[in-house]
């Protein structure tokens, strides 16, 4: 099934499933961080991350900074 999927995509385009799920991933987190007071910790978990520090690893490798610091660059923006 997984096969099939990504042999679908690779019809309709050039990135894989999961580059499309974590590019999803991210423009949620970006929005909550953002735009809601929820805690770093309560945004990882509506993501379906039980662990934060797994979600800080994958937001960092991502964005280049920690959720922590992307909501204190933001909000030196504002």
């Amino acid at each position: 099934m997984t096969q099939t999927l990504s042999n679908l995509f690779s019809l309709v385009s050039e990135r894989a499933p999961l580059n499309i799920i974590h590019d999803r991933i991210m423009m949620h987190a970006r929005r909550q961080i953002n735009y809601s007071n929820l805690s770093i910790k309560e945004i990882a978990y509506e993501l379906g991350y039980d662990n934060i520090q797994t979600f800080s690893r994958f937001f960092k490798s991502k964005e280049g900074v920690s959720p922590v610091h992307y909501r204190k660059k933001v909000a030196e923006l504002v």
